[in-house]
């Protein structure tokens, strides 16, 4: 009786809040069925262009186009492959398989909604859901769909994106403290030398109307150059990796084509034989010296071609900064 009591008082209060809602509810609703077939024609596009390119075996060059960019390029986007590879790591299967379960019961949903749509309670030849309002529209097509789509499989979806999201974040929010808290370290140094030996001269250089701030933009600037500094370092850290896993992926796609047109013996796409593993060392080598003699730096026309993943990597630094 508590139990029954209670949730009709959680319905009470919850029943004004979808009302406000049923609007917003309707709009998004018209929203998505205005969108979703473009993007499922996006998606029947690109498995058409996949099936087509299945003659060159894109598992393998693909792999090898990406493992190329990580290679020569890859530090320049540390914060994006930090996230991916943490997602990938915890989140990726996991959220795959729900997506696709997600998508079938999806469309089972649409089904029944189309078929409520044609639904002529009174017998008049009129479909009755063109009688009601935009709010009983609303409430009766969430009725509809939620009869239709399986809990489970909303949940599943929902536990595996965040547990991918959770383990992002924390990879992005551990980097960024690494960073802060050697760059104040090495600031904090820097300042005592510039306090001591440089914060008099500009003190005597500065108008009397300026003194007050050469201290604190001294000391702040100090700051800034270490934090400068320990993501210079963490650039360079970053790219050794990139380096690294972009060679395993680059081997793995190149050896194999070459192994299939007999090129190469067998043996070599063996990641524990000699040929995998001095292929992956010496590219890997080449490749971060590369970017470090460059000062990973994109050069043209690189820097045209992934100014896509150069947006999508400042766009993740914004959020480090933000989740910092």
């Amino acid at each position: 009786m508590v139990v029954d009591a209670f949730s009709t008082k959680v319905a009470g209060a919850i029943k004004p809040v979808l009302d406000k809602a049923a609007p917003a509810f309707a709009v998004l609703s018209q929203v998505f069925a205005i969108v979703y077939p473009y993007i499922e024609m996006a998606f029947t596009y690109l498995a058409v262009v996949w099936e087509k390119l299945q003659p060159y075996h894109p598992q393998e060059f693909m792999p090898a186009i990406a493992g190329f960019v990580l290679v020569f390029f890859g530090g320049n986007f540390f914060t994006l492959a930090a996230a991916v590879e943490a997602y990938r790591m915890v989140g990726f299967d996991d959220t795959k398989t729900a997506l696709i379960a997600l998508h079938k019961s999806y469309k089972v949903a649409l089904e029944a909604s189309k078929k409520d749509d044609e639904v002529d309670d009174d017998g008049d030849g009129i479909a009755d859901v063109k009688q009601i309002s935009s709010k009983e529209l609303v409430q009766r097509k969430i009725g509809v769909v939620a009869k239709a789509i399986d809990p489970e499989l909303v949940a599943d979806a929902v536990t595996a994106i965040n547990a991918g999201l959770m383990a992002v974040v924390a990879t992005l929010k551990v980097k960024f403290a690494k960073c802060v808290t050697i760059g104040v370290t090495v600031g904090g140094i820097a300042h005592n030398v510039v306090s001591t030996n440089f914060e008099p001269v500009l003190l005597e250089l500065t108008p009397g109307e300026y003194k007050k701030w050469v201290s604190p933009g001294v000391k702040y600037a100090c700051k800034l150059f270490g934090v400068s500094i320990a993501w210079w370092l963490q650039m360079t850290i970053s790219a050794f990796h990139s380096a690294s896993r972009g060679a395993q992926l680059f081997a793995r796609g190149s050896l194999a084509y070459a192994v299939r047109h007999k090129y190469l013996s067998p043996s070599a796409i063996d990641e524990k034989g000699k040929v995998f593993n001095f292929f992956i060392v010496g590219l890997g080598c080449l490749g971060f010296w590369w970017q470090f003699w460059n000062g990973f730096s994109l050069p043209f026309p690189v820097n045209i071609l992934l100014l896509p993943v150069t947006f999508a990597e400042y766009g993740m630094r914004f959020l480090v900064f933000m989740l910092g």
